[in-house]
């Protein structure tokens, strides 16, 4: 890999007013080449200030995401200050906004309206609840987002409150999804002129990647059983065991798997029965047999000499490695996953280099975050944008007509899939009978909720590519696509001979898209997981923990999957519009590569910069913040139903006071004060959970929220399917699923004025559409099919 840098969005033009919420995003655009205003008012942006501050008083995380951005200062407030912001807006592509919808009121701006003014604007709103709704005006935090939208409820153990993730991800998951479709929107306009605008809903991003909550749950409770579990910490198929030096992730799915874990134990007897092949019987006696054998082997070894010889063996295992490790793991420093840089004009450090690799270049950071207004006296005015000489279209498939190759398989790559197959793309998905994509067999047959969701509105074709006629019809596929999506262990696509460089010779117009475990390059390039294996190995585990430490409880997610069929479609598109704009390329492709564990590193970057710059300063937060007091999860009336409060400022806390009546034990002079507050945390907490345990979540969650109290009750899947909000934003969709029957999907993260969509239709059986699609697609014969066929090259539906 080199070091230089490719930037497919050069040209791109963006204004960005974005605080906390959001910022990722265009970060995220200008990290591939658009040119990205930060528009903040005078003095700069609040979120400079969040904690935890740089010895500059410069908070890391505002100085990670708004890496190579440009800044300037303008009172929105004030007459000239907005018609400046309309100049800079005349002349931009995008608007990416971050306020409030209370704030977007309060200045008069209504995103749609601006978009309608300036015709050629891509404007996004990124709030935490949408537009429109009922929960419209709530206040919310990030943790707030993440109790709300399903994530909270699966993290940490009982007898504890749940687990709060480190960092900032329902922002950061939602400003993938938002980057995505604002390209989207850009494809849209090379075919109507027109701008949009985009409501991006936080709620419902990050809601999309909960593990197919809700769609599991409608079948389970169509069944007559019960889908609401109780949080498991990493559960049964992800546990970590302690060992010399601290804790290794075990991962054993597979019967190949097991058989090589039980040869490393020396073949105990007790384990030799074939009837331990299966992963259910396994957990059976998981906690009396296994977990006392593996932690007596265990404990003799440390981490990193476990995991490699481990992953020698090819069984999946990955070591808890600590922030401080992190940017230094030989893996990272071969692949140049950080860089020794600027992140602030004061600030230096380790800073997390970028999402992507295209066509084996870094593409990321170029450049430090801005000081406020560093650009106000720069030349910066741009000629506006020739406004569209047509009447608006109506709204239309942004994707309609483009051709997408889907050898994706788990979380990643299918999710990649189908962001673009339900906006219009023809998504034709390759597995066979013999290596079935694995998550359709979830739920013991050949279908599951997981797969429905993630294969929606796809087309199934069972190709052998391991025989002569079966690889000469992929290749053909690869003939015909666009884009080419894969995430097969590193080395897969070069044993069936198809690495990038035969794709590139097939179809040089091809985009091929990439995401494998830890890179295609580097230390541990070939070994083996699933994306929990990548939490240990990026320093997220060692974070999601409670203060007091102890095995980190984390979650049974499996995050980052489905953030990273984000990353990985954005990067994706980012290039197809590379393909379309540039003249001098002809037209040509490119190699998009997005490594599963830099997706997680780089939206915890922050924490690694901290980390480089006040060594041993960084650990495991639990459930409390810097950014205010008291914060945390507070257990309500019910059977384990919990509710986030999180108090941001002395104004929150007065807010909190009359909400509850004023009683007498908030009225302490010591707790006027979040350094007062946070000093009798405890005391307080204990305070709290009095009076919460007397009231449903739901309601602790309007009783605040009317007060304007950030607090969200904890979402079960059962309540993504019938929250009030949920369904007025129309995110549950209903879908039949041959053959297991009616299921509740999730719908979209956003509402379009231009787009149509999302398309929810049944998954694919497997293969159902070999004969046609090679028919319509490859233009073969019956008899051509037949003969292909019988040699095993492709294979027809089975009963």
């Amino acid at each position: 890999m080199t070091s230089s840098n490719v930037t497919p969005l050069a040209g791109v033009r963006v204004i960005d007013t974005t605080d906390d919420r959001g910022a990722l995003c265009p970060r995220l655009l200008a990290d591939l080449g658009a040119v990205v205003l930060k528009v903040e008012p005078t003095g700069g942006s609040p979120a400079r200030r969040l904690p935890p501050l740089a010895p500059d008083g410069t908070s890391y995380a505002f100085a990670i995401r708004n890496t190579n951005k440009l800044s300037v200062t303008l009172d929105l407030d004030e007459p000239a200050g907005l018609e400046r912001f309309h100049e800079l807006l005349a002349g931009a592509d995008v608007w990416i906004d971050g306020h409030a919808a209370t704030e977007l009121d309060a200045l008069g701006i209504d995103p749609a309206q601006v978009a309608e003014r300036h015709r050629h604007l891509v404007a996004v709103s990124i709030t935490d609840f949408g537009l429109t709704g009922p929960y419209r005006n709530f206040v919310a935090t990030d943790d707030v987002m993440v109790a709300v939208s399903g994530m909270l409820s699966r993290s940490g153990v009982v007898g504890r409150p749940p687990l709060l993730p480190p960092g900032t991800l329902a922002s950061d998951v939602t400003s993938h999804t938002a980057a995505f479709f604002v390209l989207a929107a850009l494809w849209q306009r090379r075919a109507t002129g027109h701008g949009q605008h985009l409501d991006v809903s936080i709620n419902q991003a990050v809601s999309q990647i909960t593990d197919w909550s809700m769609a599991n749950y409608t079948q389970v409770s169509a069944a007559g059983g019960v889908y609401d579990m109780v949080r498991n910490g990493s559960g049964n198929v992800y546990p970590l065991y302690p060992c010399a030096d601290g804790y290794v992730r075990l991962i054993i799915l597979s019967p190949r798997q097991w058989r090589a874990m039980r040869e490393w134990l020396g073949d105990p007897e007790i384990l030799q029965n074939d009837h331990w092949d299966s992963l259910l019987a396994r957990i059976s006696i998981q906690h009396d047999i296994l977990t006392p054998i593996f932690n007596e082997f265990f404990a003799n070894f440390t981490a990193a000499e476990l995991a490699d010889e481990a992953q020698r063996r090819g069984v999946v295992m990955t070591p808890v490695v600590t922030p401080s490790q992190v940017t230094k793991l030989t893996h990272f420093v071969e692949r140049g996953t950080f860089v020794d840089a600027q992140a602030t004009s004061a600030v230096s450090g380790p800073v997390a280099s970028g999402y992507f690799e295209i066509d084996g270049t870094r593409a990321g950071y170029r450049c430090r975050a801005p000081e406020a207004g560093e650009h106000d006296l720069a030349e910066l005015a741009v000629d506006p944008q020739p406004a569209p000489t047509t009447d608006r279209p109506p709204a239309s498939l942004p994707f309609a007509g483009l051709k997408v190759l889907d050898l994706g398989h788990g979380g990643v790559g299918v999710e990649t899939g189908r962001m673009f197959a339900e906006y219009g793309a023809d998504v034709i998905k390759v597995e066979t009978h013999t290596y079935p994509d694995f998550i359709r067999q979830l739920s013991g047959g050949m279908m599951s909720p997981a797969f429905a969701s993630s294969s929606r509105t796809k087309r199934s074709v069972a190709i052998n590519a391991k025989t002569p006629g079966g690889l000469a019809a992929l290749k053909r596929l690869i003939a015909w696509a666009d884009v080419m999506i894969e995430n097969t262990s590193t080395g897969t696509m070069d044993d069936l001979g198809i690495p990038y460089e035969v794709v590139r010779e097939i179809n040089p117009r091809v985009v091929m898209a990439s995401s494998q475990l830890m890179g295609s390059t580097g230390l541990w390039k070939d070994w083996l997981g699933y994306g929990p294996s990548t939490r240990p190995a990026g320093g997220m585990t060692y974070l999601w923990n409670f203060a007091d430490g102890g095995t980190p409880p984390g979650s049974a997610a499996i995050h980052p999957d489905h953030l990273v069929g984000r990353t990985l479609a954005f990067g994706a598109l980012a290039m197809l519009l590379a393909r379309e704009s540039d003249p001098t390329e002809s037209g040509r492709g490119a190699h998009v590569e997005a490594p599963q564990v830099e997706s997680l590193i780089n939206m915890l970057a922050d924490y690694f910069l901290a980390e480089g710059v006040e060594p041993g300063t960084v650990g495991p937060e639990g459930n409390r913040r810097a950014r205010g007091a008291p914060w945390g999860v507070y257990q309500c009336a019910g059977d384990e139903r919990w509710c986030v409060i999180t108090i941001r400022d002395d104004a929150d806390w007065r807010a909190f006071r009359r909400a509850l009546d004023d009683p007498a034990w908030a009225s302490a002079d010591e707790y006027a004060t979040v350094e007062g507050r946070r000093a009798a945390h405890d005391e307080i907490d204990a305070h709290i959970s009095e009076w919460t345990a007397g009231l449903r979540d739901d309601d602790v969650m309007k009783l605040l929220q009317a007060a304007g109290v950030p607090a969200g009750a904890m979402a079960y899947p059962s309540d993504l399917a019938t929250n009030e909000h949920s369904v007025a934003r129309g995110y549950p969709r209903p879908v039949e699923q041959p053959p297991i029957g009616p299921l509740l999907l999730d719908g979209p993260a956003f509402a379009s004025s231009a787009m149509i969509g999302p398309i929810i239709t049944a998954a694919p059986l497997l293969a159902e559409h070999t004969r046609a699609v090679c028919a319509e697609v490859l233009g073969m014969t019956d008899v051509e099919i037949d003969v292909l066929v019988a040699e095993g090259a492709l294979e027809l539906p089975r009963s």
